[in-house]
């Protein structure tokens, strides 16, 4: 047999496991423009780098890991073209990668052999759809062919039959989608020609459904995320609407039916255009709620790390900790305040040194509009060392949990501690690198913040 080039991953979750729930994915490449293999695994409907490869001098590739859970992976180049595979774990699969489609090749699992009767099906209209920049097509020669080719999609998916029931289900799942998907970035992609409403075949007129994106299982699918801006973007189209930028963004939003959905959508296509904090706020407190999961939260909390700016008068950015009492405290509750933020932990020797003066400027502003809110970044793990620490050394104030270098360190652009942050009654930036306690110049500029 040939030697074939292999990326070994001997450890998954951080212990070794046995060889059979190992996927071992490997082929030859076809395409001489394309010199290293990437395997990418679906997270959120988005594809996301998982391991590499360079093909070997004969054209070979190959992967050996261990996957998490069940699912969809892509082996090939997004910058070029990927294709799907179905992963379980403990499987072989032999896949060639060719200029523009991949086959299955050798021995292969019952699920990614009926994958394939459907991505082979679908290839040439995908390359013409999707892949437009690889091939020339307008509607003049795709529309008669994807007429014929929906015409077949009930004899596709009855051919169906892994054996393995809920994939078989999924699969003409991803078939629904994939079809609607390619008929509607077809007329939203760049063209030679394009056609008026009335040359659109009878097909356009079924895509926008009540029944459809009612769950989330498309951001299973490696373009599941795309899925859903197309789908609510051809939505709009169709609706007859006069373009306005705020309906435009509640339109779309009305196409998909969970929360999930949408939170996907605005991610990708309003809050990735955002140019300013202010803005970013706006959008959150408009459609923070639709950021249902801890994935959604923490890559719109980027988003806005990214665009916050520290300067003296900027809004400040909020964050949420538990107290000792495991309540969730916020620095905007304190609006109407000024605010002194100790970001510490129980291990800095620095911040233990400042802890008596800080008590001392606690007591001769006692009875005045300050706060002392003490942010520790302790990991979780401590937690309890921090409750100790409290306890013994008698800390006063508001004191808080942020388990790490979290939101507030990413936001401030924390990188040593101890670090102090003083925050007016409107909730606006004084300074997010203010003297310490040890210094008479904050306690002056804590003074001249209550005047104002």
């Amino acid at each position: 047999m040939k030697k074939f080039s292999l990326l070994l991953f001997l450890t998954c979750m951080g212990v070794v496991l046995y060889a059979q729930k190992y996927t071992e994915i490997k082929g030859f490449v076809k395409n001489d423009r394309l010199k290293e293999v990437h395997l990418y695994r679906v997270e959120d409907g988005t594809t996301h780098s998982y391991a590499s490869t360079m093909v070997a001098e004969d054209g070979s590739y190959g992967f050996l890991f261990c996957p998490e859970k069940p699912g969809f992976y892509t082996v090939g180049n997004d910058k070029q073209m990927d294709f799907v595979v179905y992963v379980k774990g403990g499987d072989k699969i032999n896949i060639n990668i060719l200029e523009n489609r991949a086959e299955l090749a050798g021995k292969n699992t019952k699920e990614n052999v009926a994958l394939y009767k459907w991505e082979d099906f679908a290839a040439d209209v995908r390359l013409k759809s999707v892949y437009f920049m690889l091939t020339i097509s307008n509607y003049k020669d795709f529309f008669p062919e994807f007429t014929v080719f929906v015409s077949k999609l009930d004899s596709i998916k009855k051919k169906i039959k892994s054996g393995n029931a809920e994939f078989d289900a999924l699969l003409k799942k991803k078939i629904d989608y994939d079809v609607d998907y390619y008929a509607a970035v077809f007329l939203q992609t760049p063209r030679t020609a394009h056609p008026e409403r009335q040359d659109w075949p009878e097909f356009y007129n079924t895509i926008i459904s009540d029944d459809k994106f009612t769950t989330d299982d498309v951001l299973l699918f490696p373009q599941g995320a795309r899925m859903i801006g197309i789908y609510a973007s051809f939505g709009y189209m169709t609706s007859g609407k006069k373009y306005d930028p705020v309906d435009y963004q509640s339109t779309c939003l009305g196409y998909l039916k969970t929360d999930r959905l949408k939170g996907e959508y605005l991610l990708r296509n309003v809050f990735a255009g955002l140019k300013s904090y202010d803005q970013y706020l706006s959008l959150m407190d408009r459609y923070g709620k639709y950021l249902v999961t801890p994935s959604l939260k923490a890559r719109a909390e980027a988003i806005g790390t990214a665009l916050y700016d520290t300067a003296p008068g900027s809004i400040a950015a909020d964050f949420t900790y538990p107290d000792v009492n495991g309540k969730e405290v916020s620095l905007s509750d304190f609006k109407g305040k000024v605010v002194l933020v100790d970001v510490w932990a129980t291990w800095c020797g620095p911040c233990r040194g400042e802890i008596p003066h800080l008590k001392k400027l606690e007591q001769e502003m006692h009875g005045t509009d300050v706060v002392f809110l003490g942010v520790s970044v302790d990991e979780a793990k401590d937690k309890q060392k921090w409750l100790d620490f409290i306890k013994k050394e008698e800390l006063g104030g508001v004191q808080v949990h942020a388990s790490g270098w979290s939101k507030i360190a990413q936001d401030y652009k924390i990188k040593g501690i101890p670090r102090f942050m003083v925050f007016d009654k409107q909730g606006r930036v004084v300074s997010v690198d203010a003297p310490r306690p040890s210094s008479p110049e904050l306690k002056e500029m804590l003074e001249k913040e209550l005047k104002k």
